[in-house]
């Protein structure tokens, strides 16, 4: 079942709240109901507790809402930003923001099995869309758009239509 979700976003730098409490999760989930959206992947910089934070306090406050939060991290990885979404027992990566700076081919012929996506559209960035639907076809990486949200009136601006059983059979398994 196709589900409207937003797989990039910053929700600490959103709220200014470095340790989620309810009101903070609450903030969040009026946002995701407001755009009409099912869910969030939270993905702070380099900070995957975050997520899980969020995800739980969202789990025991308010599982009427019914809204996903997925669990995630944007890392560094060989000078390339990407997003590790945590899926149950495997890890979903994309590539967030492609800049195709020097090297990007290698990083994909290099890592091209460990990553599953690649953001054709950002919210924050204005992206090289011909040039990323080249490397998504010659890599099979799924086109993504994202808010990349940094205020909380951005979470949500942009997002998906996607099956999340789609984004778990392309992830890798790990015990992360």
């Amino acid at each position: 079942m196709k589900i409207k979700i937003d797989l990039h976003t910053h929700c600490m730098e959103a709220t200014c709240d470095f340790i989620p409490r309810v009101e903070t999760v609450k903030k969040i989930i009026e946002q995701i109901k407001k755009k009409g959206l099912s869910g969030v992947a939270v993905t702070e910089h380099c900070n995957k507790d975050y997520g899980f934070r969020v995800k739980e306090i969202a789990d025991k406050y308010f599982p009427q809402e019914g809204i996903i939060i997925i669990p995630g991290q944007e890392i560094h990885l060989h000078r390339e930003h990407v997003v590790e979404l945590f899926l149950r027992d495997r890890v979903f990566r994309f590539c967030a923001h492609p800049f195709f700076g020097n090297g990007f081919d290698d990083f994909l012929d290099k890592e091209g099995g460990n990553i599953h996506g690649i953001e054709i559209k950002n919210g924050s960035w204005q992206l090289q869309e011909d040039r990323v639907r080249e490397v998504a076809g010659r890599y099979n990486l799924l086109l993504l758009e994202n808010s990349d949200a940094h205020s909380v009136r951005d979470i949500a601006s942009h997002y998906n239509e996607i099956d999340l059983e789609d984004l778990y059979r392309s992830a890798e398994v790990s015990g992360y």
